[in-house]
């Protein structure tokens, strides 16, 4: 099964927001299913996603072609049930 990508970097707070949701918020339900691909680490991933999806901000959630850049809370969850199940 594929996992959704989390787009990440440094000194990014919304980045750290979105993380600290999915493990408080949402338990880390989905901890298993979510691979994090930061910039400074994964730098050749990081931008092959980018180029590959036009994207021009993080925090983003990737599934296969679905790309969620809202990461309000509940728009999150909604995009993790549809994707994850």
């Amino acid at each position: 099964m594929s996992k959704v990508q989390l787009l990440t970097q440094n000194r990014c707070p919304k980045c750290d927001q979105l993380k600290s949701f999915l493990e408080m918020g949402l338990r880390s339900k989905y901890a298993n299913d979510i691979v994090e691909v930061k910039r400074e680490e994964d730098q050749e991933g990081f931008m092959d996603l980018v180029s590959k999806h036009g994207l021009m901000q993080t925090p983003v959630l990737v599934f296969g072609d679905k790309v969620l850049t809202d990461v309000t809370p509940s728009k999150v969850t909604d995009f993790l049930k549809e994707v994850i199940g």
